[in-house]
């Protein structure tokens, strides 16, 4: 007698569930017919027969869950049990061999097969079933893996009424590709080459970015909440100053906007306005509002500082963006322009980002990041409009922010924005 155990078939998986029994008792098989289809969490497979025998004991059903060692099928191979050593602690009793080998999993048919396309795949159950219904197979639709036919299959086929069985016959008639997916004519190389690198020296930008980075997140407990802001009405402000701003030399952009909405918001919250002050275990709220603004370079991310963001006009903070951006990039900053900030914006929309996770600048509590500008429709009052949408992505220390400050931080920019003209007071 061979006890047929379920083995892990290659997945490293320790459980699977029965979908379908392919044998009854009685019947023979050979080694490699299947004796039952598995589901496990990441495949499903047939299990084939081990040996040639006729089929003694059969352990499991349909939908049964069974693990790797459970004895599932028992098939009489009409040899002693002397010819199979018994498993150690196996959970049969007495001399009857148990299967220690891996069940295989069945190989896929030789691509260069000129006869695997013409192959009707059912399991031996459902042609069984097939002949004793009258069922020609040639006429079932398979859901079984790998095309093949299972027994429902076959019983939901007859069931079905004459004149559905008629729509099957026609759908099963049209044209199908004729593509042999499993053989393809492009060949493919075998890339397996050892990963190596090309170390680089970082620069001194570069230093003190990891460091700051490692700081921020060794110390700040952040969150970052998101939002869209409609900024239709800024897009179409700017769009009426811009003229006049370049007359007077200046490229007003919209982050000149968002400056002076942030600043007049920390102004009204300075409960954002912060960071901790550990030497003396308490919240300190800066008495100036100084905006960091995040300058990409070609060396990297540099952070000049807007001091005094609130007091400065749209177009006077048009002109320091611009003066200090130009400085970032032909390292003419000085020291005096870099620190000092109590809040930072970050535009990564110039770079084609929509959302992100700003990281703090340390000791700062906040930053808020800003996206790309897309037109999009918007549902207003009942009417679809086309909008002018601004993804905002605001990173705060949540020690010393609640989540509900920081969404009335962007409720109140983004307000300010829907109504930009107030910025310019």
């Amino acid at each position: 007698m061979y006890k047929v155990k379920f083995a892990d078939i290659g997945e490293g998986l320790t459980e699977g569930t029965v979908q379908e029994v392919f044998v009854k008792i009685g019947d023979q098989v050979k080694m490699g017919d299947p004796l039952f289809h598995v589901e496990t969490d990441k495949m499903t497979s047939d299990i084939p027969a081990p040996t040639d025998g006729k089929i003694a004991k059969i352990l499991i059903k349909q939908g049964q869950e069974i693990k790797v060692g459970d004895v599932v099928v028992e098939i009489e191979d009409g040899k002693t049990s002397t010819s199979v050593p018994v498993e150690e602690n196996a959970s049969v009793v007495g001399s009857t061999p148990v299967s220690n080998d891996l069940i295989a999993r069945p190989t896929s048919p030789n691509p260069t097969s000129s006869v695997a396309t013409n192959v009707i795949k059912a399991s031996p159950l459902a042609r069984k079933v097939a002949a004793t219904l009258g069922v020609d197979l040639k006429l079932v639709t398979p859901s079984g893996p790998n095309g093949r036919i299972l027994t429902i299959d076959v019983q939901s086929f007859k069931t079905q009424p004459t004149n559905q069985v008629g729509e099957l016959k026609t759908i099963s008639s049209s044209p199908k590709s004729s593509a042999d997916y499993n053989n393809p004519k492009i060949t493919v190389p075998v890339i397996n080459e050892p990963l190596t690198f090309i170390n680089k020296p970082m620069n001194s930008i570069r230093k003190a970015t990891v460091k700051a980075m490692q700081k921020s997140h060794s110390e700040v407990a952040g969150f970052t909440g998101l939002r869209n802001v409609d900024v239709t009405e800024l897009v179409q402000l700017r769009t009426q100053l811009k003229d006049f701003a370049e007359s007077q030399n200046v490229k007003l952009t919209y982050l000149a906007f968002i400056i002076k909405a942030s600043a007049l918001v920390l102004k009204e919250m300075p409960n954002i306005n912060c960071r901790i002050d550990k030497d003396t275990n308490s919240i300190a709220i800066a008495e100036q509002i100084n905006i960091g603004m995040a300058c990409d370079t070609p060396e990297g991310l540099l952070v000049p500082v807007i001091k005094g963001a609130d007091k400065l006009s749209v177009l006077q903070i048009a002109v320091k963006i611009n003066e200090l951006a130009n400085k970032a990039r032909s390292k003419k900053l000085a020291v005096n322009e870099m620190v000092g900030a109590t809040f930072t914006i970050t535009n990564f929309g110039s770079v084609g980002l929509d959302y992100a996770t700003p990281i703090i600048n340390f000791p700062e509590a906040a930053i808020l990041g800003l996206g790309t500008i897309t037109t999009i429709p918007v549902y207003i009052n009942g009417q679809l409009m086309p909008r002018d949408m601004m993804p905002f992505s605001m990173t705060a220390d949540h020690r010393i922010i609640d989540g509900a400050d920081a969404g009335r931080f962007m409720q109140k920019v983004a307000e300010l924005l829907k109504k930009p003209a107030m910025l310019l007071i």
